[in-house]
């Protein structure tokens, strides 16, 4: 990994959070405040649902339950949920209307266009103060791990390059996160990359996805696709924790 490589990595990533604290501390934390309120069943409204989680593969063709940036770039297309971006290297989210605890986090991701060396991934425990963690794969070949306050990021994992990440557009990973308490486990691909433990940890709030809006000079506007978002709050996850489109 050059310097150049992990620079624009990381700087793609901290940029983008400056537009998406403009997100949390408006849509977001009213809406996470809202579903606080609500019992589990209720906000499940459209996915598959059960005592022990979600799972939301979008084939229905809506994203009822999710709770985007209001950007415009979301949408349900071919069966997916796609961030169609404009470039401008703002980090995009959206969040599922629940909150959680202890969990086991999984979700299939692709980058179909745009610059390999951006980030998308997992957001999980974003809470009413605005502080989250963010489990981020670059298609080049890297994952890092971000903890974030309303004003501050912290790299939790630095950009690492693992095998297990399968490279190049149109590929699908499968990323995972199993919260357990301070403990955080990431996988990609059913490979356990790392456990962190967290002195300070956030301990429970919204999980939720996330895009950098990054291209490259010689392309268009970067799509990134997800799909297959499931949580358990058991930890056991079904089907297995490898992609399936």
């Amino acid at each position: 990994m050059n310097f150049l490589t992990g620079t624009t990595k990381k700087l793609c990533f901290i940029l983008g959070v400056l537009s998406f604290c403009l997100f949390i501390t408006t849509a977001a934390k009213v809406q996470l405040t809202e579903a606080a309120g609500r019992d589990l069943e209720s906000a499940f409204q459209g996915a598959e649902q059960s005592q022990d989680g979600f799972l939301e593969d979008f084939d229905r063709g809506m994203a009822d339950n999710w709770i985007d940036d209001e950007s415009g770039v979301w949408s349900i297309t071919d069966k997916v949920y796609r961030m169609t971006g404009t470039g401008t290297g703002a980090l995009r989210a959206s969040c599922y209307n629940a909150t959680f605890g202890d969990f086991a986090y999984q979700v299939d991701v692709r980058r179909m266009q745009g610059n390999l060396d951006a980030s998308q991934g997992l957001l999980f425990r974003l809470n009413t103060n605005g502080d989250f963690y963010v489990f981020a794969l670059a298609s080049s070949g890297y994952y890092s791990a971000y903890k974030f306050d309303s004003r501050n990021g912290t790299e939790v994992i630095p950009w690492t390059t693992s095998s297990a990440i399968k490279q190049g557009a149109g590929v699908w990973n499968t990323m995972k996160v199993v919260c357990k308490g301070p403990a955080i486990d990431f996988y990609i691909n059913g490979t356990l990359l790392k456990t962190v433990r967290d002195n300070n940890p956030y301990l429970t709030g919204m999980v939720g996805l996330v895009a950098v809006d990054e291209k490259r000079s010689d392309q268009g506007n970067p799509i990134v696709d997800f799909d297959n978002a499931r949580l358990s709050i058991s930890g056991r996850l079904s089907p297995p924790d490898s992609p399936v489109n």
